[in-house]
């Protein structure tokens, strides 16, 4: 008569397996409780910082450290500038907080307003991003759009370039406002705007840029700045490495 062999599963396998099935268990809790809560107003909620305002916009500084998260309301059009490559679970209001985005350094993505979003990191390193609130309602994604030829939301992203070690300068037009992304080679230069505009001038690395005669701009990662119109130097890249940074035009 055959007997069967019971093959016993050792007590490390055991282990593992609920430890996996806890950290599960734990994050769907986490999740839940993420999207239950009620939005915070982003001058009150302490991930968000402050940095600059005027009539268009107002900019703000976020921090999450490992495990942190903020759940904010936003009455208008945003801009978020991620300052460091990371992975980051975004949702939306009414949505479940469980997706990972995986952002790189230097991204630049359009958000709506009208709703809550939230942010959560789940990872061992900090998220840092800057965030454009534009007071403005003509700063949209909404307009004509060539290729379908209807009226309709266009691109919310401006997309990496093809060459990422080369010097670049792509923009991406939202209304009344236009993100340009840019890269400069050591001695390499940008010229100034061809429509005079104020600037909000966002580094994405450490910068030291010649701004015209006996003008410096030496700014870390995530120290935004107002530029008045008008501008008529070059920004040249006196530093031995590229300088990478955002700058957002108001017209």
């Amino acid at each position: 008569m055959l007997i069967p062999r019971v093959i016993s599963k050792s007590p490390r396998w055991h282990y593992n397996g609920v430890m996996k099935l806890a950290s599960f268990l734990l994050l769907l809790l986490v999740a839940v409780s993420a999207a239950a809560q009620a939005p915070a107003d982003i001058n009150s909620e302490p991930h968000h910082q402050l940095l600059l305002q005027n009539s268009q916009a107002r900019v703000y500084a976020i921090t999450l450290r490992p495990l942190e998260q903020a759940y904010v309301r936003h009455e208008h059009n945003f801009l978020m500038v991620t300052l460091q490559t990371c992975q980051i679970v975004i949702w939306r209001e009414g949505r479940s907080a469980i997706q990972n985005y995986q952002l790189k350094e230097g991204d630049v993505r359009f958000f709506n307003g009208g709703r809550a979003l939230g942010l959560r990191n789940d990872r061992n390193n900090e998220f840092r991003s800057i965030l454009i609130e534009f007071l403005d309602p003509n700063i949209t994604t909404y307009d004509y759009q060539q290729d379908s030829g209807n009226w309709d939301y266009g691109d919310s992203v401006l997309r990496p370039p093809v060459d990422p070690d080369a010097k670049y300068s792509i923009s991406i037009q939202f209304g009344a406002a236009t993100a340009i992304s840019v890269q400069l080679l050591p001695g390499d230069s940008l010229p100034p705007p061809e429509k005079e505009a104020v600037e909000l001038f966002i580094p994405i690395t450490d910068i030291d840029l010649k701004a015209g005669a006996g003008n410096r701009i030496r700014k870390a990662p995530g120290e935004a700045m107002w530029v008045a119109p008008g501008r008529k130097a070059k920004y040249i890249n006196t530093d031995s490495e590229p300088a990478r940074f955002v700058i957002v035009e108001f017209r």
